[in-house]
Parts: C-alpha cells; structure tokens; sequence
C-alpha cells in the first residue's frame, strides 16, 4: 500500500465486515475500524502501511471492548442488497442471521480465525499468522478445524 488513505480506502469495509463477524454489532465495529485507522496513523504515520498490523491492531481493540463489556445488538438492514426482491432479503436475513449465531457458540480463537478468512481476499495465511502472532501452519488447521465445527453447529 502507497499511503494510510487509499488503505483506508481499500481496507476499511474489509476491517469491519471482521470486527463485525466478530461482535455482530454494527456501531461498535464501526467504532473500531475508525479507532484502528486512527491508532496506526497516531504510532505508524501516513506514509507506509502495514495491513496485517492494521488488523492486529483492530483486533486488540475488539479485545479491550470485549473487556469492558460484551457487545450486544440487533442486525442492521444494511447488510441486505438493494436489489433483492423482499422474500431473497428476508430468506438472507435469516440464513445471515442463523450464521451469525452459530458463530457466537465457536470458541473465540474459531470465531477470530473464520472471521479473519471470510471476505479477506487480501489476507493470506502468513498474514494472519502475523495479526494472531501464530505460525502459517497453525492458522491453516485451526482454519480447518474451525470450520467443521461451524458445519457441526449448523447441522
């Protein structure tokens, strides 16, 4: 990445759509991803970025808030394409929805690493054995692992 802005730009719905998966509440991963951005900017500067750190850094933070209190909330209509008829939202929703609190009964290092690898194109495994601070090969069965627990949950 050239700069913090276009990252910021590339990454931010990447982050969120994480930390999302992560605490299923639309305004503290919203909170979080601003506070990531603005923590790297603060210790990193503006002219290099590092994404995975950007990551780990947003972790940590969902971490802290975790501490304080777990978040709780409802699913916000923004997740729901514009073009789908209103039974596909409905039926999305729902099967959104059913995921989301299957992933709630993953141990958290399942939930982190599945939330890691959906809709992180950009990250690779070596990425996010750096964001965990675990080896590639770790991540590659805890991913695995995780996974057929999900299954399990959702059968």
């Amino acid at each position: 990445m050239a700069d913090l802005e276009t990252c910021y730009r590339i990454q931010r719905d990447r982050i969120y759509g994480y930390l999302l998966r992560l605490c299923s509440d639309a305004d503290l991963a919203a909170d979080l991803t601003q506070d990531a951005f603005l923590r790297y900017a603060s210790r990193y500067g503006l002219d290099h970025v590092d994404v995975p750190l950007i990551y780990r850094i947003a972790r940590n933070l969902m971490i802290d808030a975790y501490r304080k209190k777990k978040p709780h909330s409802e699913l916000n209509e923004f997740l729901m394409d514009d073009r789908n008829t209103p039974e596909k939202e409905i039926t999305l929703k729902d099967e959104f929805q059913r995921t989301m609190e299957a992933l709630q009964h993953l141990k958290q290092e399942d939930l982190e690493i599945l939330a890691l690898i959906s809709g992180n194109q950009d990250l690779g495994y070596g990425d996010i054995a750096r964001i965990l601070g675990i080896s590639e090969g770790n991540v590659r069965i805890r991913v695995h692992r995780a996974r057929l627990r999900l299954r399990e949950i959702l059968k």
